[in-house]
């Protein structure tokens, strides 16, 4: 237990060095894109040799689920999270550390990061963890350099920062003002936070966590709601598969309350939406500020 938490700032600094290529890296360190892919490549054929099922995530960690939750996951690296874990080395299963750790999520390596954001809390999986997403070029106590690693975790909690619960208590507050002006009927307040409209009832297959959906999202901004800030339709692909854990909370939670062929138009508040960092076109032009709550209409036209 001791190891992981003395391994954290090492850890960060590691994946920003591997992935943003910022600093000069000796000759003898191979290319960060190479390495990855030779990683997913290695973890990719051994779960097939080993008929193991497991779910492929964008960024190349492979996700083995043995129970799945059903809370929601840590809503941002800001979240305080409780995992019990075992780390082990890939591909023989040697452990180099366990225990349980309580800490902001971003204290961890990058590829807990990106699964606790994804898996619901009570999960219990097993983490195929590329290097780059580990422990990357720098060699830690006893774990050599560009080591894929595994971790066999059990996501116990996730709790928001004060900051965060703030925000989504200003930011829900603003979003019931809004249907209130606004004589919007039929909304339903989730405990989540976002409300919603069903405008029309699907008769397809419901949508669940890691479902691929094919649907349409338009953006509006609760503060200029007469403008469409982005229009997209998501289409799952071998590269995006477009399921609800690939999306901003906010619309991870609305599809699950829908079914093939419905419609809906939700209010988010931006904790669940894009957050402090807002998001961009594909030009890189700012469309969606910092902490902006959202109004999406969403229109699920296949569930794969």
């Amino acid at each position: 237990m001791n190891s992981v938490r003395r391994l954290i700032s090492a850890a960060l600094i590691a994946a920003v060095f591997v992935f943003n290529g910022c600093i000069d890296s000796p000759d003898d360190i191979e290319d960060p894109n190479v390495q990855l892919q030779k990683d997913v490549a290695a973890i990719d054929s051994y779960l097939t040799s080993n008929f193991i099922g497991a779910l492929k995530d964008p960024s190349g960690i492979r996700i083995e689920i043995t129970k799945l939750g059903n809370k929601l996951p840590a809503r941002t690296v800001n979240s305080t999270v409780d995992v019990d874990y075992v780390g082990k080395f890939f591909p023989d299963g040697a452990v180099f550390d366990q225990g349980n750790v309580t800490g902001t999520l971003k204290s961890y390596i990058t590829g807990w990061q990106i699964a606790l954001t994804k898996l619901p809390v009570g999960t219990q999986a097993r983490l195929y963890v590329p290097s780059g997403w580990a422990y990357g070029t720098t060699a830690q106590n006893g774990i050599p350099a560009n080591s894929i690693l595994q971790f066999d975790v059990e996501f116990n909690s996730s709790a928001l920062s004060e900051s965060e619960k703030n925000l989504m208590k200003t930011d829900t507050t603003a979003i019931s003002k809004y249907i209130k002006d606004n004589n919007i009927t039929n909304v339903v307040k989730d405990t989540t936070g976002i409300s919603y409209v069903i405008t029309q009832q699907g008769s397809g297959p419901a949508i669940t966590w890691f479902a691929k959906v094919n649907f349409k999202i338009t953006y509006r901004l609760l503060a200029n709601p007469t403008n469409v800030v982005a229009s997209v339709t998501q289409t799952p692909s071998e590269s995006f598969h477009s399921r609800p854990v690939d999306f901003i909370q906010g619309i991870m939670i609305a599809l699950q309350k829908m079914t093939e062929g419905g419609k809906a138009t939700v209010y988010i508040p931006s904790g669940l939406g894009f957050g402090a960092n807002g998001a961009t076109d594909s030009n890189g032009s700012q469309v969606i500020g910092s902490n902006a709550n959202l109004i999406v209409d969403l229109e699920v036209l296949d569930v794969q």
